[in-house]
C-alpha cells in the first residue's frame, strides 16, 4: 500500500490539468500517514526535518487564524476554488508533514524518481513533436485529443509548451526542477555515461524547460546552476563534457526557432506588457503591506474586491469585509504576497519553513558518500529549493501548489533514504560487540 500511494503521489506531480488525481494522491497520503508513524533510531535524535515541520504547523495555524480574523466565510475556506488558488499553500506543503519515513527501500526510491523523470521526458518529447508540427514541419499531431495538445498560443507569445500543466510558468518550474535533478544524477553520479537513462532524462527535460518559454524559469535555472553546482572544478569539467554533446546541440536547435528566440531575447525587456503588469501587482502588494505591516491584510484577501478595512492604519489594518474572489491572480512575488496578506509575521514563518528544510537537507547530505544516489538527490533538493527562492521573486511559487508539492515530495523520498542509512548504521553498531566477543 505504501509503495502504491507513494507512486501515485509522485505521478500526480507531472501535471495539474486533472486535479482529481492530485486530490486522490494527497488524500491517500494522509490515510497512509494516519496508519504509520515515523520513529527515530533508539539512542539517536530524530532524523526527520523536525524544525521545518514545526515552523510549518505554526505557519498553517497563523494563516488559518488570519483568515478567520478577517471574517471571511468559512465555507469558502474549504471550497475547491479557494484551496486551488488563494489558499493553495494549505495543500502544497502537506507532503512535508505526511511523507514520513515509511521505510521505503532505496531501490524503490530510485525507481520512483526515475518514473517521475521518465514521464516528464515522454511528455517533453511529445511537446517537441507538436512544436515542430506547429512551427517547422506539419506532422498531423493537431488531430490528437485536447488533453494531449501540449502547445498553446497566448496574447504575447506563440507555440508555448504547457505539458500537463495549466500555466506555462508552472510547467517551467517543474521542468527546471526535473532538469536539475537529472543534471545532479548525471554529473555528480558515479555511473555517468552519454548512453545512460540519466543523460536521456537530462536532454528531454531540458527540452521541456526551454519549450515552456518561461523567462522566470530560464533565469532562475541558470543562477541555480552557478550557485549550487558550478563551485567545483570537477563539476564544471563534467558539465562541459556532457553539455557539449547533450545540451549545446539541443539549445542551438531550439534557439533558432522564432518563438523561443523571441522569449529569450525578452528576458531583460522592461517594456514587455507582462513585466509592466507585474510592477502594478508589486505596488498593490506593497501598499497592502504598508497599511498593515505586522499581520498583513488577511489570508486570501489579495484578490478580493470592494474591500473594507478595520483597525489601525499602518499598524494592524485587516480586511473585514469584501467580495470574495478566488482566481489564480497573485502578486507575482511570493515575498510581497506574504507581506501583503500576512505581514512580517507570516512572511517570517514561511521563510523559516524553507530555510529549515534547506538546512536539514544540507546537514543530511553529509551522511552519504559523494557520487551515491542519496548524495545526488540531496544536492538536487538543495538546487530545487534555491530555484524556488529565485522563481518566487517574479512568481508566487511559494504559495502555489505545483513546485512546493514537488520539492516536499522529493524531500519525503530523501527522508526514507536517510532513515535507511540510520537503520543500517544502527544495525552495524549493534553487531560490532557481538563480533568482537566471537573474535
Amino acid at each position: 500500500m505504501k509503495k502504491f500511494v507513494t507512486t501515485l503521489t509522485v505521478v500526480s506531480l507531472t501535471g495539474n490539468i486533472f486535479p482529481l488525481l492530485n486530490i486522490l494522491a494527497i488524500s491517500s497520503l494522509f490515510s497512509l500517514f494516519l496508519g504509520s508513524r515515523e520513529t527515530s533510531i533508539p539512542g539517536t535524535t530524530p532524523y526527520g526535518p523536525v524544525r521545518a515541520r514545526f515552523y510549518l504547523l505554526l505557519a498553517c495555524s497563523y494563516w488559518l487564524l488570519s483568515y478567520v480574523a478577517t471574517g471571511a466565510p468559512l465555507n469558502n475556506l474549504f471550497s475547491f476554488e479557494f484551496l486551488r488558488y488563494d489558499g493553495a499553500l494549505l495543500i502544497a506543503y502537506l507532503p512535508l508533514l505526511f511523507l514520513t519515513d515509511f521505510r521505503l527501500e532505496p531501490a524503490f526510491v530510485r525507481q520512483t524518481i526515475g518514473l517521475f523523470l521518465a514521464i516528464l521526458s515522454a511528455v517533453a518529447l511529445l511537446g517537441l513533436a507538436e512544436f515542430v508540427d506547429a512551427s517547422v514541419l506539419p506532422l498531423g499531431l493537431s488531430a490528437l485529443p485536447e488533453p494531449f495538445q501540449l502547445i498553446h498560443n497566448g496574447p504575447l507569445a506563440t507555440d508555448i509548451f504547457h505539458g500537463f500543466f495549466q500555466a506555462h510558468n508552472a510547467a517551467g518550474a517543474i521542468y527546471a526542477m526535473a532538469t536539475l535533478l537529472a543534471f545532479a544524477l548525471l554529473v555528480l553520479g558515479n555511473d555517468s555515461s552519454f548512453l545512460s537513462l540519466r543523460a536521456f532524462w537530462l536532454g528531454c527535460n531540458f527540452i521541456g524547460l526551454v519549450l515552456t518559454q518561461s523567462r522566470t524559469a530560464y533565469v532562475a535555472f541558470l543562477i541555480t546552476l552557478l550557485l549550487v553546482f558550478f563551485r567545483s572544478r570537477k563539476v564544471l569539467w563534467k558539465t562541459l563534457k556532457f553539455g557539449s554533446f547533450i545540451l549545446a546541440p539541443l539549445l542551438c536547435f531550439l534557439l533558432v526557432q522564432p518563438a523561443v528566440n523571441h522569449r529569450t531575447e525578452a528576458v531583460s525587456n522592461l517594456e514587455d506588457p507582462n513585466v509592466v503588469i507585474r510592477f502594478l501587482y508589486y505596488q498593490r502588494a506593497w501598499n497592502d503591506f504598508i497599511q498593515s505591516p505586522i499581520v498583513g491584510t488577511g489570508f486570501g484577501r489579495f484578490n478580493d474586491e470592494l474591500k473594507v478595512y478595520s483597525g489601525i492604519p499602518h499598524l494592524v489594518y485587516f480586511v473585514t469585509s469584501a467580495t470574495v474572489v478566488n482566481d489564480p491572480s497573485h502578486a507575482h512575488n511570493s515575498y510581497l504576497h506574504f507581506l501583503a496578506e500576512g505581514g512580517v509575521l507570516g512572511t517570517g514563518l514561511m521563510l523559516a519553513v524553507w530555510i529549515s528544510a534547506l538546512r536539514w537537507v544540507s546537514l543530511k547530505k553529509k551522511i552519504f558518500v559523494d557520487g551515491t544516489f542519496g548524495y545526488c538527490l540531496a544536492q538536487a533538493l538543495q538546487a530545487c529549493i534555491v530555484l524556488q527562492f529565485l522563481m518566487s521573486m517574479t512568481e508566487h511559487m511559494m504559495g502555489t501548489a505545483v513546485s512546493s508539492l514537488t520539492i516536499f515530495t522529493l524531500l519525503g523520498l530523501f527522508l526514507n533514504l536517510v532513515g535507511w542509512k540510520y537503520r543500517v548504521a544502527s544495525l552495524v553498531a549493534s553487531l560490532l560487540p557481538v563480533a568482537e566477543e566471537q573474535a
